[in-house]
């Protein structure tokens, strides 16, 4: 399991066809701060899926109160690859599906040796 820390931006439905096919995808909008590959920090939403348990559970409700609020998200990762050639990941929602509590600490000051 992993932990995502960001701004939550609550439980969003999106219906997406493949086909002929209609798939809904529950997900849970994470706003994450990350650095890019020139050192930049860079602002960007990540989607994390909920589970068919987890939406029986109601656990989508809890999400929505939590807009606008700090969370820690427990996450796994899903590898995937397509027969056309793409490759990727998924982020899924873990565990019971509730907020982790967990606090950032500050490290302790360094003193100069003399």
């Amino acid at each position: 399991m992993l932990a995502m820390i960001g701004l939550c931006h609550g439980f969003h439905s999106n219906v997406r066809t493949v086909g002929s096919n209609n798939f809904t995808d529950n997900l849970l909008l994470i706003e994450v701060e990350t650095t890019n590959q020139y050192g930049i920090p860079e602002v960007k939403t990540e989607k994390i899926k909920l589970s068919k348990k987890h939406m029986e559970l109601g656990v989508n409700n809890l999400w929505n109160q939590l807009k606008g609020k700090q969370v820690s998200v427990p996450v796994f990762v899903q590898a995937w690859a397509s027969k056309a050639g793409n490759a990727g990941y998924d982020l899924w929602l873990s565990g019971d599906g509730r907020p982790l509590n967990i606090q950032a600490v500050k490290a302790a000051p360094v003193s100069a040796a003399s």
